[in-house]
């Protein structure tokens, strides 16, 4: 496992190469990277299950199928992330920036997503089974094929539209506060 001194050696040397920082497989596991510049950090199918990235900066970093099961993600800005097929399950994802990431066929079970940016943002195929998304908005979103079964949808900013091409709405609480059969 790297801790956050070899992490910052890695993306510093990185950039004075001119180079984008390439951390594709690495073990973070449990890593405090709490506010780390991870901008345009390449961390494809990296382990990064329960590390602390609170308030981290991973706007256009590449995360296709990265593992961020139980991560701290609270106010992160994941802005333009590439998330495709990334393992998000029971992360804390509160007030997170995820404008116009891309989140096709992600993980995003348990995760708690209370008042998080989602505008634009791809959720094609998504799980997010069980996620609360209380106060989150999703306008512009693709929720297309989503699960949100289960999912707490209470004061969402998000269509009848956007709720009609979604998978799954199985007891998904809506943004009304009523429980879809």
């Amino acid at each position: 496992m790297m801790d956050r001194e070899t992490v910052l050696q890695i993306i510093e040397a990185a950039h004075n190469r001119g180079e984008m920082p390439n951390l594709r497989g690495a073990d973070l596991r449990q890593t405090d990277l709490g506010g780390v510049n991870l901008r345009r950090v390449y961390l494809s199918q990296a382990n990064l299950a329960n590390t602390d990235l609170w308030q981290s900066d991973l706007s256009w970093a590449y995360l296709r199928e990265a593992d961020l099961s139980g991560a701290n993600l609270g106010r992160a800005n994941l802005s333009g992330a590439n998330l495709f097929r990334a393992n998000l399950g029971g992360a804390n994802l509160v007030g997170a920036d995820l404008r116009r990431a891309n989140l096709r066929g992600a993980d995003l079970s348990y995760a708690n997503l209370s008042r998080a940016n989602l505008r634009g943002a791809n959720l094609f195929r998504a799980n997010l089974h069980g996620a609360n998304l209380t106060e989150t908005s999703l306008i512009g979103a693709n929720p297309s094929g989503a699960n949100l079964s289960e999912a707490n949808l209470t004061e969402a900013n998000i269509t009848s539209e956007q709720l009609s091409i979604a998978g799954k709405l199985n007891q998904t609480i809506m943004p009304d506060g009523t429980k879809h059969d």
